[in-house]
């Protein structure tokens, strides 16, 4: 074989099996990336909507407002924890539950920005806060395919993101979970929605501890040994805050800040931390805390596991934000956390700390 013909063969061949990966991993869309950017998009009247279980929530979420503008005009941002809060729910506004995995603070801003740079009317923005927005670093969450950002809102350009996911090899699990998917028309990991946004993936476990009348997870903190966040990371989280405060005077939408309700073991070891942070978040602006030591965040059935609390929390949320039955919520469950009344506070989550500290021997 001549050269010229050795040549023409093997840039075929590698054309052939690139165009093959691409094709493969295009048509699996394992990252919905195609469904999100390189495609008509997925209808929101439908009751229930089903992705790929691997879907990039920071891209789909953003361009999914940005074609249905006129559909919503207020927003619930957050981690994958506030996605159970059935946003229909809330009294005021046309809400759309934005949460994805790991949301920080900088996203949230950059996602609004983006919003209003396209003049989307915004009525009400709730953000819900935990121990990840204060200590994850914006970079780490870049790692991933599943938290990319929007090629419009600080993420890489379009061209780009099509090398990233379909210029790759792909992988078995993600064949298999379209194998799964797509022939054998299994629902089991996938992301299921409703067309505000609420993750409905919960649903079968939400039944099951409902069934069992008991907690389907065991996670116990069996050593006290506080963290810290890093000062960058604290710093950059509070400058975006302030930044969205000053977003929402700019363009005169209602923002509403919370703590989410951490589960009790899991907020031991961050407790100390997050004192420090709640300090700091009341001087930039009021907040509903709904974390710490009280009835709600002690009793593991109020949790799918250690890491996500039940649609039903995720209703008394609502209720204690927007006042809405407040007379069945339990008494200890949901501050309004102002900069006059912090330190009172904050001495009162100390107390309960120490107490159960001594209680449980962890000290």
């Amino acid at each position: 074989m001549s050269y010229l013909k050795w040549l023409i063969t093997t840039f075929s061949l590698v054309l052939f099996f690139a165009a093959l990966i691409v094709a493969v991993n295009f048509y699996v869309d394992h990252h919905g990336v195609r469904l999100s950017l390189f495609s008509g998009g997925i209808s929101i009247h439908q009751s229930q909507i089903t992705y790929p279980d691997g879907i990039n929530q920071h891209m789909f979420n953003p361009e999914l407002i940005f074609r249905n503008s006129e559909k919503f005009d207020s927003f619930l941002f957050g981690s994958s924890r506030t996605s159970v809060i059935h946003v229909e729910k809330i009294p005021d506004g046309r809400f759309y539950n934005m949460s994805y995995s790991l949301g920080l603070p900088t996203q949230h801003l950059a996602i609004l920005k983006a919003f209003a740079a396209r003049r989307i009317k915004i009525k009400h923005v709730v953000i819900g806060l935990d121990e990840i927005a204060f200590a994850m670093p914006a970079a780490a969450t870049q790692k991933h395919l599943v938290r990319i950002m929007h090629p419009d809102i600080d993420g890489p350009d379009r061209l780009e993101i099509f090398g990233m996911y379909f210029f790759r090899k792909p992988e078995l699990e993600e064949l298999g979970r379209w194998h799964d998917r797509v022939r054998l028309g299994k629902t089991n990991g996938r992301v299921i929605t409703n067309p505000q946004g609420v993750n409905l993936g919960w649903l079968e476990k939400d039944q099951l501890i409902e069934k069992a009348a008991r907690p389907i997870f065991h996670f116990t903190a069996d050593q006290y040994k506080p963290v810290t966040y890093g000062p960058k990371e604290m710093d950059k989280a509070f400058k975006s805050i302030e930044e969205l405060v000053a977003l929402a005077q700019a363009h005169h939408f209602q923002l509403t800040f919370f703590i989410s309700p951490i589960y009790s073991q899991l907020y031991l070891n961050n407790a100390e931390a997050l004192l420090t942070a709640k300090v700091r978040l009341a001087q930039i602006t009021d907040y509903y805390d709904f974390s710490g030591l009280n009835s709600v965040t002690t009793n593991p059935v109020n949790y799918y596991e250690e890491q996500h609390y039940r649609y039903r929390v995720g209703d008394m949320i609502i209720e204690r934000i927007f006042g809405v039955d407040v007379a069945t919520l339990p008494k200890d469950f949901g501050s309004l956390v102002t900069k006059q009344n912090v330190g009172q506070h904050l001495e009162k989550q100390k107390r309960e700390l120490e107490q159960y500290l001594k209680s449980h021997s962890l000290q």
